[in-house]
């Protein structure tokens, strides 16, 4: 494993693993549904599109950026199982989603690679379904915000938890055969990291509430990922990453008041 990509296990663990925590704080205190919508700002894709960009160049990352589509539509997959099997408890809920993304993950591995629009296409036809499927589960009804009192040892443990997840993750596929590398590129650790802790922190039913917003906010990643696409090549790395991070928070102040109404 070369220093480039050590730095960039370091930089996962860094950034996802603050952000995390920081992002499960937060929604704890807002509520499931705002909590939701922040939760899923970009991290990981964040470090990860930067990197790619500075080893390979602004025009490749902005390549790589038109497949998170279908990455995503596999992640939004794994959300819809593993909030329809939270009922039975936080094992399972996790072993269900795992296993429907090794699933989805296998079968598009399989299929011929998609252009971008048909990728946007199909993770706006499955995301709808999913979230349209996980309205209809009694349990994942919204819960409200709950005082939740600030410990700084939290905001470590949680850090540290989230960003081994992540960076295990990372360093995995730096040293993955080729044909698992495509798998491994859209591996939900940022969201098995977050439901996890907030399942184990606020109960299973705050979980399932936030994993169904969670769905319908994944649409922020295509959102950041489409403005790398196209601000890559004409700003470069760095400025283009603060660029594609407004347009996606701008994105998810637009989507609020929709998170608002979510019951």
């Amino acid at each position: 494993m070369d220093s480039g990509a050590l730095l960039r296990i370091v930089l996962a663990f860094a950034v996802a693993g603050t952000w995390i925590s920081l992002s499960t704080i937060a929604g704890e205190r807002l509520g499931t549904r705002l909590g939701g919508l922040i939760a899923n700002l970009p991290s990981n894709i964040l470090v990860s599109l930067l990197f790619i960009a500075m080893t390979k160049g602004d025009s490749y990352a902005a390549q790589a950026a038109l497949s998170v589509p279908v990455g995503m539509t596999v992640d939004t997959l794994f959300l819809l199982a593993l909030v329809a099997a939270l009922g039975r408890g936080l094992l399972a809920g996790l072993a269900a989603g795992l296993g429907a993304w090794i699933a989805a993950a296998l079968i598009f591995l399989a299929l011929p690679p998609l252009g971008a629009v048909w990728g946007i296409a199909l993770y706006a036809i499955v995301c709808a379904g999913s979230f349209l499927a996980a309205d209809r589960i009694p349990g994942a009804r919204s819960v409200p915000k709950k005082a939740v009192p600030f410990r700084p040892s939290s905001v470590l443990v949680r850090a540290l938890f989230a960003g081994t997840i992540v960076a295990l993750a990372v360093a995995i596929a730096q040293v993955a055969p080729p044909y698992m590398t495509g798998v491994l590129a859209v591996f939900p650790a940022v969201l098995l990291s977050t439901m996890t802790i907030l399942a184990r922190a606020q109960g299973l039913p705050f979980a399932r509430a936030t994993g169904k917003v969670l769905i319908l906010s994944s649409s922020n990643i295509i959102v950041y990922a489409l403005a790398v696409a196209l601000l890559f090549p004409i700003l470069g790395p760095w400025w283009g990453t603060l660029g594609a991070f407004a347009a996606a928070a701008l994105y998810v102040a637009l989507l609020a008041p929709v998170v608002r109404k979510v019951k």
